[in-house]
């Protein structure tokens, strides 16, 4: 392929095209809002484990947890695919949470080769401190924002979202 082909975009339909051009010449929208989005992931983590680093658990390991406590009981192959990891790297981080007592697995009644992820009581007692956390750094990221302001930046987030094939949740 050619070094030309390759530096032109896919065409869209024009409509979004020349939209899309519009505003990458006035706010230089490849770069601009790509990082915003990549730092303010970065930063909202970084707020979040602030908050949280007296529970001893590191950010991945949350992830794992407030994932299955929301749906417990998923195989390791589907928690690796909620949580968008490998399931070798889930696996050490499963084995150090069973370690520590935030998790059980047991075998699949259906499947022999399955094994599925619970959530112990354990978590519930740091619930409270983690909503805290959660709310303490929103509070932080929206800080200045008036309510209205912050339903219209939900929305808009939403419809990128559905934009690029994601569901609305």
């Amino acid at each position: 392929m050619s070094q030309t082909a390759r530096k032109r975009p896919a065409k869209a339909n024009s409509a979004s095209h020349r939209l899309y051009e519009q505003l990458r010449a006035q706010f230089d929208v490849e770069h601009t809002l790509g990082w915003l989005f990549h730092d303010i992931h970065r930063l909202l983590n970084k707020a979040f484990e602030g908050r949280i680093v007296g529970m001893g658990l590191t950010r991945p390991q949350w992830r794992v947890l407030i994932t299955l406590r929301r749906d417990d009981g998923r195989t390791q192959t589907e928690l690796a695919d909620l949580v968008e990891m490998e399931k070798a790297p889930l696996g050490k981080i499963l084995d150090k949470l069973e370690k520590g007592g935030w998790i059980t697995r047991r075998g699949d009644p259906d499947d022999r080769r399955a094994r599925r992820v619970y959530c112990t009581a354990k978590i519930e007692r740091h619930l409270t401190g983690i909503a805290e956390a959660a709310r303490g750094t929103f509070a932080q990221a929206l800080a200045g924002m008036r309510e209205g302001e912050v339903k219209k930046l939900i929305d808009r987030l939403q419809r990128l979202k559905r934009n690029l094939g994601g569901e609305e949740s």
